[in-house]
């Protein structure tokens, strides 16, 4: 009906008022004052919409968040945080690098137990867990980290939220190492190197950055059985396994360091091997690799290079 009124209008205004240039002049006001219409509609459409604030990026859960990040890597996974400022988690940070066993509970977090108990606030305790969070519970003192939410009905306290691999924190397990994370810090060059000492004499091996070579040298010192296997090789059975997460494939000569995962033994070659399901390089021999043949008994495996 409304449709039908306007053209009869229209039409009325053809025939009344003079001809096709009235017509013209009524077409152009009309364009104006609906150009009008809609300019002023726009404005005041921006004018009552309130600006979207950006939520505060330094903030959660009205505690103050700091620089400092963790990264705590287990069986291949990783997650980092970042933690609050707060003594307590600066207490925690101030503790790192630690390599430390984790115990699951309750099917929701898996805990550690820092060395050093830390300095916790009611500002910071809560009941509610939630995916993600990296606290403390100071009655046992430990720290956890939560892959469910969780509730409690003893206080916990905040020390952390995640940044990345939430996912991963629940494929966890064994052992982890947690250290800190600085993603803005000037890249220095890491040599890690051993001495492996038998009979009197000395082989130096370096070992590249591998998760699974860092291992090995946080094990160290080691005074372990050497012994032989085939016509090629001289391996030892450190105490605990190594994170082959992201450690390259080895294709071993004479001089290679090696990690037999399947069976858990490092391999310090002689002679030619190549490459196998399961084995993994550490590094090189850089002195004393002729000696390599000639280990027997007890052998002696010390730090020879600060990482």
């Amino acid at each position: 009906m409304q449709r039908a009124k306007r053209s009869a209008l229209c039409r009325t205004t053809w025939d009344n008022e003079g001809g096709p240039v009235n017509r013209s002049l009524s077409y152009i006001v009309s364009v104006f004052m609906i150009f009008l219409l809609v300019a002023c509609s726009d404005t005041e459409g921006k004018a009552t919409t309130p600006a979207k604030e950006a939520p505060p990026q330094n903030e959660a859960h009205g505690l103050t968040l700091s620089d400092m990040q963790v990264k705590i890597t287990s069986m291949g996974h990783t997650a980092t945080f970042r933690l609050y400022d707060t003594v307590a988690a600066k207490e925690f940070y101030d503790q790192l690098p630690l390599k430390l066993d984790l115990t699951n509970f309750r099917d929701a977090q898996w805990m550690f137990y820092p060395p050093e108990k830390l300095s916790v606030t009611a500002r910071e305790a809560y009941h509610d867990g939630k995916k993600g969070e990296l606290s403390y519970y100071e009655p046992w003192g430990d720290v956890f980290m939560l892959y469910k939410d969780f509730y409690a009905g003893d206080e916990m306290h905040r020390l952390g939220i995640n940044l990345t691999g939430i996912e991963e924190i629940e494929g966890m397990s064994g052992s982890a190492r947690i250290e800190k994370n600085e993603p803005n810090a000037p890249e220095t060059k890491t040599v890690m190197q051993i001495s492996v000492k038998a009979n009197g004499k000395t082989t130096v091996f370096e070992l590249n950055n591998s998760p699974a070579a860092r291992d090995l040298y946080a094990q160290l010192p080691l005074s372990i059985k050497v012994e032989n296997y085939s016509d090629n090789e001289k391996i030892f059975y450190p105490p605990e396994k190594l994170n082959t997460a992201d450690t390259p494939q080895a294709d071993a000569q004479a001089g290679t360091l090696a990690y037999y995962a399947p069976w858990g033994d490092v391999v310090m070659f002689y002679g030619r091997f190549g490459s196998a399901a399961g084995l993994y390089d550490l590094g090189r021999a850089t002195t004393g690799s002729e000696h390599i043949r000639g280990m027997s008994g007890t052998i002696q495996i010390e730090k020879a290079g600060v990482p």
